[in-house]
């Protein structure tokens, strides 16, 4: 009766290692992909340096306009 459960834990013990695994395997799979969805969006990683860019001179253009009005004053 005890070798029955010690061998039912191991079955046990052995199939959530597997499934385990294979969560592994899918999730290094997905992690080597480029393409990120941001709000249910695909953008590839190009695009996202881009817009990245974008936003980055923006925020200059506008810290070099509010740098001048300060020198103004």
């Amino acid at each position: 009766m005890k070798k029955d459960r010690i061998t039912i834990f191991l079955n046990i013990l052995l199939r959530l290692t597997g499934l385990v695994s294979i969560i592994y395997v899918f999730m290094i799979v997905s992690s080597c992909d480029d393409n990120i969805y941001i709000a249910n969006y695909n953008k590839d990683l190009e695009e996202i340096h881009y817009q990245m860019f974008e936003v980055d001179s923006l925020i200059m253009t506008i810290q070099m306009e509010l740098d001048s009005l300060n020198a103004k004053n």
